[in-house]
């Protein structure tokens, strides 16, 4: 009985494993949180620029191939610049909290760090339609969420 006692009294420690996951998402957190702050303070100036690099390199959007691919993807990020930069500050509050839950142990931040991920992705593929750059980036979260999904079982 006092083996019992003593066992539930020691807090459970943090696996190695969930441990990594979570400093790399603190890392990558921040760095989105200051790319995502940055966006929004620019967002009111992105056809300003979008306009300047036109300048400089001529309209190449309807040249068809990788340039014109990649000018029409910049047309389409300049006219939602704030609303997708709102959803990267929003979607990476979303995983902070996420992720400071799971640090504690809780089930709660998986769901809210997923939820965050899932921001991430749909929010871009619905503003700017969906592309193969979309596709490759979705590759990180999910591969982050099947390793804290993983890790679920030392969570209460």
């Amino acid at each position: 009985m006092e083996q019992e006692t003593q066992n539930e009294m020691v807090p459970a420690t943090l696996p190695k494993f969930l441990k990594v996951l979570c400093i790399l998402t603190f890392i990558g957190v921040g760095l989105g949180l200051v790319g995502g702050l940055y966006s929004l303070v620019k967002a009111p100036y992105a056809m300003e620029e979008y306009e300047k690099m036109i300048e400089m390199t001529g309209d190449m959007s309807e040249s068809g191939g990788f340039m014109g691919m990649m000018m029409s993807m910049a047309y389409e990020n300049a006219i939602n610049a704030l609303p997708l930069a709102c959803a990267n500050v929003g979607s990476n509050l979303f995983c902070l909290f996420g992720v400071l839950m799971m640090w504690k142990m809780r089930k709660v931040g998986f769901y809210a760090y997923t939820c965050g991920q899932i921001i991430a992705v749909v929010v871009p593929t619905v503003l700017m339609g969906f592309s193969g750059f979309m596709a490759i980036g979705a590759l990180f979260p999910l591969a982050f969420i099947i390793m804290y999904a993983l890790n679920l079982k030392h969570m209460s």
